[in-house]
């Protein structure tokens, strides 16, 4: 059975994405999985730090109507993870609401569920660099936003798209295999397994990860940071696309409203011989 689980902060400062699966058994069932997935997000939560406020989005109305004390816990399996749960919330004293949305609503969730790779979440304290940004030859204010991504938790893709070296720097005219000899054999192979393929793209993208890991990024960062820029380049191109398409479209339309205007006074025009 597959597993997904997304944790807000309540201002949605910080969320916590990650997946698992469960092998199903005689006793095990979807409820208990939507259990082991809470618990699972409350772990990750409680890792993190979390001071909250913490809210918990779950399209199983069962699940969030019990943890709120509005249905009984019957299952005697269940009730075993249910008070772990509840241990839990003592424990850290975690002030948390917990609300039920829709299907429909919780998406992300469901998405990763269905994720056949495990999504990890890496924590600042375990974060690794092959490079000090303190020490590297790039501009103080490249130098502030690495530090800033570093010792962030969960990244934003506004952050990402706001780290950009204002001018070329040592890195920016390196040639690929001059990269991976400078990056080193592991982060050359991290980057080969994140953008695989021999192809001028995917080596392209390698070349940009190995780049960011060099001017201090750290490494799941740099991946990252590759991922959303082709994402954003991507995501420019449909809304060209769009534009352009609905450029025509309003073209077409004003052609064929002209074309009828001039045919309808053609037909009332007179003509002498």
């Amino acid at each position: 059975m597959g597993m997904g689980w997304v944790v807000t902060l309540h201002d949605s400062s910080f969320s916590i994405l990650g997946n698992d699966r469960h092998e199903k058994s005689d006793y095990s069932n979807a409820l208990f999985a939507e259990y082991l997935a809470l618990k699972k997000g409350m772990l990750e939560y409680v890792q993190a730090d979390g001071q909250g406020p913490l809210k918990v989005l779950g399209d199983s109305q069962t699940v969030i109507y019990q943890m709120r004390g509005i249905y009984a816990v019957m299952d005697d399996e269940i009730k075993g993870v249910y008070k772990e749960i509840r241990a839990l919330i003592k424990e850290h004293e975690l002030d948390i609401y917990f609300q039920w949305i829709p299907r429909a609503q919780n998406h992300k969730a469901d998405k990763l569920s269905k994720t056949k790779h495990k999504i990890s979440l890496v924590y600042p304290n375990s974060r690794t660099c092959i490079a000090d940004v303190g020490s590297v030859k790039i501009s103080k204010n490249l130098k502030a936003k690495i530090s800033e991504l570093n010792s962030c938790k969960t990244p934003t893709s506004l952050m990402f798209g706001k780290l950009h070296p204002a001018s070329k720097d040592v890195f920016s005219e390196t040639r690929f295999h001059e990269l991976q000899e400078m990056a080193g054999v592991h982060a050359a192979s991290i980057a080969s397994r994140e953008f695989p393929g021999a192809s001028r793209k995917n080596k392209h993208y390698q070349a940009e990860a190995l780049r960011w890991m060099l001017r201090g990024l750290a490494v799941d960062l740099a991946i990252e940071k590759v991922r959303s820029d082709v994402r954003r380049k991507d995501n420019g191109k449909k809304n060209k696309s769009k534009r352009n398409k609905n450029a025509e479209q309003k073209k077409n339309k004003h052609v064929r409203n002209t074309r009828s205007k001039y045919y309808f006074n053609v037909k009332k025009c007179r003509y002498y011989q």
